[in-house]
């Protein structure tokens, strides 16, 4: 008989990743910046380019187990809400954070939106990425049904809806998409909504912030265009049936990227596999690293 505990990400087991997250954070100077700063293990650096506050558990799992052989970063990103922060503020942002610690081209993770800012990082800054691995994201962004919701979102970009829209009606939204997945998948452990909602709880004015933080990376991604620019290897993880990024937008971006080194299609029930179905993910990720690393040292003894 399956349990709950079968089924679900426990309680227990989730605030215990939240809070080994939470416990790292350093305050650290970063160039013109100040952030909070987790830096930790040693070896090859490995950067995660993080999403938005609150939501950094995602990385958890990875996190943890990767920072046993390499030195592992990530920054907890600023959070506008009153002026709009995009694409290009973003890409910054990382630039200034990698400048702070030294780091000239470190191997570079990003989930979601935080691909689309390391999309657009690597493409100002090429020179600067060793490797890339995408999570759940495409070459381009359209959520179901478009274009209606791009039509919402132009609207709420425009006008001052953030001031009378609930938090709690744009935070339901949100989540259901992150939720989704078709009727017939069943695929465990999965995370349960309620642990979701109580982290989007935490993030204060929240229409302001996605008005400000979430709408300018999203609403008008698209780099399609201009993906020969992505010359560095890339790895895709996405599961069957992600409302956001369709699993066939990452396959066509598989075919289309000039070095992609690996896609997988992996089993998940919610936006947040990398975190639920972490004993999958990190795995892929692992090899895939590991492979740059060897054939690093091998350019290397053929140089000397």
């Amino acid at each position: 008989m399956t349990t709950s505990i079968d089924r679900w990400i426990d309680d227990a087991t989730f605030h215990e990743d939240v809070d080994y997250i939470e416990s790292l954070w350093q305050q650290r100077p970063l160039g013109t910046l100040e952030l909070p700063l987790i830096d930790i293990g040693r070896g090859e650096p490995l950067v995660f380019v993080p999403i938005l506050e609150q939501l950094e558990f995602v990385y958890s799992r990875q996190v943890r187990k990767m920072s046993q052989s390499r030195r592992v970063i990530l920054y907890r990103r600023q959070e506008m809400r009153t002026k709009p922060f995009g694409p290009n503020d973003r890409a910054e942002e990382l630039r200034q954070v990698l400048d702070g610690l030294g780091l000239e081209c470190p191997d570079l993770v990003g989930h979601g939106d935080a691909a689309m800012v390391l999309f657009e990082f690597a493409l100002r800054y090429p020179q600067r990425c060793r490797s890339l691995t995408i999570i759940a994201q495409g070459a381009d962004y359209r959520i179901s049904p478009h274009p209606f919701i791009w039509f919402l979102h132009e609207l709420f970009y425009r006008l001052p809806v953030e001031y009378v829209l609930p938090a709690p009606f744009l935070r339901a939204n949100v989540i259901n998409y992150i939720m989704s997945h078709s009727m017939d998948n069943h695929t465990i452990p999965s995370l349960p909504r309620h642990l979701i909602e109580e982290q989007f709880s935490k993030i204060s004015q929240w229409p302001f912030v996605y008005k400000c933080s979430v709408l300018p990376i999203i609403h008008n991604f698209d780099i399609r265009k201009r993906l020969s620019g992505l010359t560095m290897p890339i790895l895709l993880i996405n599961r069957t049936d992600d409302a956001l990024s369709p699993e066939a937008k990452t396959r066509w971006l598989a075919k289309h990227l000039p070095n992609c080194a690996g896609y997988h299609v992996v089993s998940g029930r919610e936006r947040f596999f990398m975190y639920s179905r972490a004993e999958t993910v990190t795995p892929l990720m692992e090899a895939f690293l590991a492979a740059r690393n060897t054939r690093r040292g091998s350019l290397k003894q053929l140089q000397q």
